[in-house]
């Protein structure tokens, strides 16, 4: 079961937050969620969360890219969402869905707008997806056995480096495991036939993270209801709701799977 929560944010006056805001997302979820606040300070690598950017009433995501510092507007509406797994964070919330909370000088309102409650992820039949990478996206190949820890991310979702990383944050936190689509045959039967993409660099903290944003159309052949499409679909549609590369907790690799109808 997944949950996706969307909360309302409106700041007292004019705020300049952290350059990645998902920051001042996370502040407000620890304060009304102490599930939340302990899974911050997990060490495992695949949380079974993910704390989107702050976008605007447009849903355009907002963050820094080294131009413009970060301004919200003080009594605008801006908005984000919280996704997980499991219910112990959505029963904690409900508890008091609308709060006024305080970081830096500023009180904001915060109030739960929206909620959706997924069993089954798995995303509508189609030759065609396409999938909208909303936030820079950090895939990474696998590491090699070195000791230099610096991070490589690869500026094209190529489908192995797509859906190994989807994978294995899907095995990660479900008891369904899914094999055998990382083979061959899935170059050949989920191929990229489009794409319009550009790389681009956010900040967290005063870091600069390379990633990429933009769409690539993927073609899906494997025959119909054989396990490797069924298999695809499922993991297309549960990156809609925990995103696909590293660093997803925290909202990058926010990513939007529609399927495509030919006209």
């Amino acid at each position: 079961m997944i949950y996706s929560m969307k909360f309302e944010v409106e700041p007292e006056h004019d705020v300049l937050i952290p350059p990645f805001t998902s920051k001042l997302g996370r502040q407000i979820l620890v304060n009304m969620s102490k599930s939340y606040s302990e899974i911050v300070h997990d060490p495992r690598p695949y949380k079974p969360v993910r704390v989107s950017v702050i976008k605007d009433i447009n849903e355009r995501p907002i963050f820094f890219t080294g131009k413009e510092k970060v301004v919200l507007n003080g009594r605008a509406k801006y908005y984000f969402t919280f996704s997980f797994i499991g219910n112990s964070f959505f029963e904690e919330i409900l508890q008091n869905p609308q709060q006024v909370l305080t970081f830096w000088q500023t009180k904001f309102r915060v109030q739960l707008v929206d909620v959706k409650i997924t069993e089954n992820v798995e995303i509508e039949d189609a030759r065609l997806y396409k999938i909208s990478f909303l936030t820079p996206t950090l895939l990474q190949p696998i590491r090699p056995p070195i000791k230099r820890k610096k991070n490589r991310f690869i500026l094209f979702p190529c489908v192995p480096y797509l859906i190994s990383s989807i994978l294995r944050h899907w095995n990660s936190n479900s008891d369904e495991k899914i094999s055998n689509v990382l083979s061959s045959k899935t170059l050949y039967y989920f191929r990229e036939v489009d794409y319009r993409l550009r790389p681009i660099t956010a900040y967290y903290g005063n870091k600069p993270v390379r990633g990429f944003v933009g769409w690539t159309i993927y073609q899906l052949s494997a025959r119909k209801n054989s396990k490797l499409r069924d298999n695809i679909r499922k993991l297309l549609g549960y990156a809609n709701y925990l995103g696909v590369g590293k660093s997803r907790a925290i909202g990058f690799g926010e990513v939007k799977v529609t399927p495509l109808t030919l006209s």
